[in-house]
């Protein structure tokens, strides 16, 4: 028998699934906790004698001193596709299996982020607000046709971002984070300039965030990269919190520096009650929600059941 660990369902996801728990409980123990671990005293007594770890927020950072405490552990499971709060180079010295969901949650990242660019550029929150104020607005704003999107990060969800961008008549740039080989870089160069971070962020009207935390990448955008941006750009972030400064990004937009953000993601999650973006008219916030489709939950509530019964 093996135990069987969902470490941080909250909000919840796995525990309402029926089907996840009969493809996996046979002759296995499982435990569910629906809250958050605060930190990574707690985050081990919870996994203490596991087989497997499935890790369902990229807030839970599974470290090497989790890992190296945890002697039973053979098998981290992500539910999503990016590893960065996985310590990858620890699990595979001490031969543990670390499996996640690539590619499945594509489309929903990518509709989410093309849903917050048009709201704020079509400042739909605040006309829905004033409305149900009892006002009547007449405001103008501008076209996305035209504009220039920059894209940071040359992943499959960048990639999707950029080219439904180009449908909607955009300019695309594209800022390649990562090592990519010769044949991506050609197919990026087929629809968008191909740049550095400085020269994106210098003449987008739109920057889109779409790469992981990696060294070196902790507050990728900062007081100094703020200043180099377009006084009327937006900044949209569905990637990862820890990406952003979110006080170099307050006082970027109470400053005029940028003209607005919209975020799905927070260097804290949940936020604080006395984030001060949420005081601010030019910001529309979402709850990590971007990769929630309904199809997206179930392919991946699918793929992730069969990671964790091949590995056991």
């Amino acid at each position: 028998m093996a135990k069987i660990v969902i470490v941080d369902d909250d909000p919840q996801v796995i525990s309402y699934e029926a089907d996840f728990f009969k493809s996996i409980q046979e002759n296995n123990e499982i435990a569910v906790y629906k809250t958050r671990p605060s930190n990574s005293r707690e985050l081990i007594q919870r996994v203490k004698d596991c087989h497997t770890i499935v890790v369902t927020k990229a807030t839970t950072q599974i470290t090497n001193s989790v890992i190296e405490n945890s002697p039973n552990l053979r098998h981290i499971a992500v539910y999503g596709p990016a590893l960065d709060h996985i310590d990858v180079d620890s699990a595979n010295r001490n031969k543990i299996k670390v499996t996640s969901i690539p590619d499945i949650l594509t489309n929903s990242v990518a509709e989410h982020t093309i849903s917050l660019i048009m709201s704020l550029n079509k400042r739909i929150p605040e006309l829905d607000r004033r409305i149900r104020g009892n006002e009547w607005p007449s405001i103008e704003v501008e076209l996305l046709e035209g504009k220039t999107l920059g894209i940071i990060g040359s992943g499959a969800i960048g990639e999707k971002v950029a080219r439904m961008g180009l449908n909607l008549g955009m300019k695309i740039i594209i800022s390649p984070m990562l090592r990519i080989d010769k044949v991506r870089t050609l197919s990026f160069e087929e629809f968008a300039k191909v740049s550095d971070i400085n020269f994106l962020l210098e003449n987008s009207d739109v920057v889109s965030i779409h790469t992981r935390v990696v060294e070196n990448t902790k507050y990728l955008i900062d007081t100094e990269q703020f200043s180099l941006m377009k006084s009327s750009a937006i900044l949209v972030n569905t990637a990862r919190g820890r990406l952003v400064n979110e006080e170099a990004l307050y006082n970027s937009l109470i400053g005029g520096k940028i003209s607005g953000a919209a975020l799905d993601v927070f260097e804290k999650e949940p936020i604080n009650e006395n984030n001060k973006l949420k005081s601010l008219q030019n910001v529309i916030m979402t709850s990590h929600n971007a990769a929630n489709s309904g199809e997206s939950i179930k392919e991946s509530i699918n793929t992730l059941a069969k990671n964790i019964t091949s590995n056991l």
